[in-house]
């Protein structure tokens, strides 16, 4: 189909008529007569698209509906970016719309009108769904780019924009080419309801760039200007607040650089450790204070090279201990004696596996960090892994994890711990140091508060061997957890880069209540029903839908696929709506599901539950994909702008991600109502989800919260899969204002996620390089600080 305009008489006149009849309003002016310009084209299998145009008023965005076969299905209003619409030079042409069919219906339909909503004028020629003619361009933009703060642009180009493979862009200055990428990822572009896999591209730009003055540059593909315009950055060579704080009379404005700093960060990629790490070294603090450390060499490996990296240490005794039964392995009676003769007068044991190597200035600021923190039992930071060819890979580690460091390997490397509690440990015949590593949570001490991350790269070590590591680790936590007095099933994981396993405890018998939430009553519930029989046989498991009204044929389907209906009011909140299910769902724990998750495997419940068996962990999420097999939700984090950001979104499903974080279980600080496993007493005693602050966006995020704040972890399993059958709807109501109230009650865990890292971007990727300059290097926990009183309207 080609562009039509649509006659005054035709168009004009009935609005005019239509309005007079619905208003009723004697003297009222009739609508100026106008003629829409339309475009109501085919541009694939599935999905149906164009413009309309009132050339009168361009400004004007007029809401359209789809008809299949005479019947309404479909609405939208027409304010998508449609390149055929901009070219007609009638406003900017924001006046497009995309609807997506149903693959499996469309051997049952066979016409497609387009129709002004609520005014029934037809709109362009209808298109028949049958004709086997070719397909009508696109009018959806080829590209798309932005700036993610500092020195990163990233954006994407439509795979069927050029045929040309690899796509190569360029960014350009001044007309000089300064860098260039590949679009060598997949993202997903959604416009209205129609989602279409793209290219995507990340680029940094050289450093010399960043000179506090405004740039404008110009992306290239394969020669040609990407549709989006020139970007402007503004980047500075140390971040706003140090380029600030060089100008004394500017002083005052420091605290507004450290905020744009925050906002939009600076990142190198990691291949350029050493230039960052010149610029943003290791300082020890100037006054290490008067604690002696004797150091303990463990483990199979160059233990005279872990020592002599300590260079002349000054404050007490150092020995290596012979490595014992197996790798990270000693003899706990050695090591006892040592502490008792030795090292009897030493306040704190610095413990190091045999080739790791200190870096000068870490063990200073550990000694400062335990000295000030009387309740903590150790501390630990960051490593950079050295590779067979000599380079370093940064290894930034998050506040303790005590998921993440029992199924995975390297948190032990290096750490300093109170020797008082080092012999209790030997006492009760730790003799692995992974083992020792956890011997606070063994002891039955509070995990969330006795051990401190002092962010930096304090300790180079080689990269393990996977495989020949995991059955020593497999030795380490089956001992830890049958001291805890916890059940559990070990296996190895398939072999990343660390050693990992997979700990799978034996949960007590519960009852279960799945909540699917459907938004969207018009979703396949039965279907949605189905899919989640495997897991309702799997225990004592209800399943309940949470709807407004369905159709009466529905309910009673539902009802006899043995599904409750828990109907609320028209009008109510996700929140809300989600409360009420909750309360009316009597159970042990509850997971909250979105009706278009479909499982992958038919363990993912059991998994769910084996990880919630815990007692101090509230929460519990499943990785979710997206219809591509991409991650769309793996964990979590709150930025510094009060969002919640997705931490892996857009990853191939398989992908290990940074530090394999996506192979393991680990603690996450927020995670999506999308799917969460939870106690159904700590729900209803925390208040749910806060209906008020949070309507449709971030409860879950502040839910999350709340129980970590209440001494509760919240924990990410990769090993539950649930994917997504369609696209969510999106969120009504004021994002930005639900992200200042989650900014104005939880400002800590905005300034700093405990389970991210102070060394990574907390914008655009969060995993794509070194923060330039990093965040607060001071020590922390994973604790999170009880929320601030955010009072209605103040925010």
């Amino acid at each position: 189909m080609t562009e039509t305009s649509q006659t005054p008489s035709s168009i004009g006149s009935l609005i005019a008529s239509r309005r007079r009849r619905r208003d009723d309003a004697p003297g009222r002016a009739a609508a100026a007569d106008t003629s829409l310009r339309v475009r109501f084209v085919r541009s694939s299998e599935t999905v149906l698209e164009g413009y309309v145009i009132d050339p009168v008023d361009p400004e004007r965005r007029l809401a359209v509906e789809l008809l299949l076969d005479g019947y309404l299905a479909q609405l939208m209003r027409a304010q998508l970016f449609d390149r055929e619409a901009l070219a007609l030079g009638l406003g900017d042409g924001c006046h497009g719309f995309r609807f997506v069919l149903e693959a499996g219906a469309l051997a049952g339909l066979g016409r497609a009108e387009l129709r002004l909503a609520n005014l029934d004028i037809a709109l362009g020629e209808p298109i028949d769904l049958r004709a086997a003619t070719g397909f009508d361009p696109s009018g959806a933009p080829s590209a798309g780019a932005q700036w993610d703060g500092g020195l990163t642009l990233s954006g994407w180009l439509d795979i069927n924009s050029t045929s040309v493979a690899p796509r190569h862009v360029e960014a350009v200055v001044d007309g000089a080419v300064v860098a260039r990428t590949v679009a060598d990822r997949w993202r997903k572009v959604t416009a209205g309801n129609a989602a279409r896999p793209v290219a995507g591209f990340r680029l940094t730009l050289p450093r010399s760039l960043a000179d506090g003055r405004p740039r404008d540059v110009e992306l290239l593909a394969h020669g040609r200007p990407l549709p989006v315009g020139p970007l402007t950055l503004l980047a500075f060579p140390d971040g706003l607040a140090a380029d600030l704080k060089a100008r004394a009379e500017y002083e005052q404005d420091v605290p507004r650089g450290a905020l744009f700093d925050a906002i939009l960060p600076d990142h190198v990629p990691f291949s350029q450790f050493e230039d960052w790490d010149r610029r943003f070294p290791l300082v020890p603090v100037s006054e290490p204070g008067n604690s002696r450390v004797a150091v303990l060499v463990v483990g199979a490996g160059d233990g005279e090279a872990s020592l002599a990296a300590l260079g002349d240490h000054p404050g007490g005794p150092m020995a290596i201990l012979a490595p014992f039964e197996t790798s990270g392995g000693f003899d706990p009676a050695a090591a006892r004696l040592f502490l008792e003769t030795e090292a009897a007068d030493c306040d704190a044991i610095l413990w190091l596996r045999a080739g790791a190597r200190l870096r000068p200035g870490a063990l200073s600021r550990w000694q400062a960090a335990l000295e000030a923190d009387p309740a903590a039992s150790l501390c630990y930071g960051d490593l950079l892994l050295h590779a067979e060819d000599g380079t370093l890979q940064p290894l930034a580690l998050p506040a303790f994890d005590y998921e993440r460091a029992l199924e995975q390997s390297l948190f032990e490397t290096a750490f300093l711990m109170r020797r008082d509690e080092a012999m209790d440990a030997l006492a009760r015949g730790v003799a692995h140091i992974h083992r020792l590593f956890l011997a606070p949570v063994e002891a039955g001490l509070h995990r969330l508060g006795r051990f401190l991350h002092v962010p930096g790269f304090a300790a180079t070590c080689p990269i393990p061997s996977p495989r020949a590591e995991a059955e020593t680790l497999a030795a380490s936590v089956s001992s830890h957890l049958a001291a805890r007095g916890v059940a559990a099933d070990l296996r190895p994981r398939p072999a990343m880069t660390l050693p990992a396993l997979r700990v799978r405890r034996k949960a007590a018998p519960a009852t279960i209540a799945l909540i699917l939430d459907a938004d969207d009553p018009s979703l396949p519930l039965r279907e949605a029903g189905e899919a989640l029989r495997p897991a309702r046989r799997a225990g004592d498991v209800q399943l309940f839908v949470s709807a407004g009204i369905l159709d009466p044929s529905l309910r009673e389907a539902l009802r006899l696929d043995g599904i409750e209906l828990l109907q609320s009011s028209g009008g109510r909140s996700r929140a809300a709506r989600l409360n009420a299910a909750v309360e009316a769902a009597p159970a042990d724990l509850v997971c909250i599901l979105d009706a278009r998750l479909r499982p992958v495997g038919a363990d993912w419940l059991d998994e769910l539950t084996s990880r919630i068996a815990e007692t101090d962990v509230g929460a519990v999420a499943p990785v979710l994909l997206g219809g591509d097999g991409a991650v769309a939700e793996a964990g979590r984090l709150l930025s510094p702008l009060g969002h919640s950001l997705p931490a892996f979104e857009g990853m191939a499903s398989g992908d290990p991600a940074y530090g394999d974080a996506l192979t393991v279980a680990r603690q996450t600080s927020g995670l999506s109502w999308s799917a969460v496993l939870t106690r159904r007493a700590e729900f209803l005693a925390l208040g749910g989800f806060d209906a008020l602050l949070f309507p449709h966006r971030f409860g879950a995020q502040d839910y999350a919260l709340k129980l970590q704040a209440f001494g509760r972890r919240v924990v990410q399993s990769p090993d539950a899969v649930l994917k997504l059958s369609a696209l969510p709807l999106r969120p009504p109501g004021d994002g930005s204002r639900e992200a200042r109230a989650l900014l104005a009650r939880w400002p800590g865990v905005a300034a700093s996620d405990p389970f991210h890292s102070p060394l990574l971007p907390r914008g655009g990727s969060l995993h794509a390089g070194l923060a330039w300059p990093p965040g607060s290097l001071a020590p922390r926990r994973s604790q999170v600080a009880p929320a601030r009183a955010v009072p209605p309207g103040w925010w």
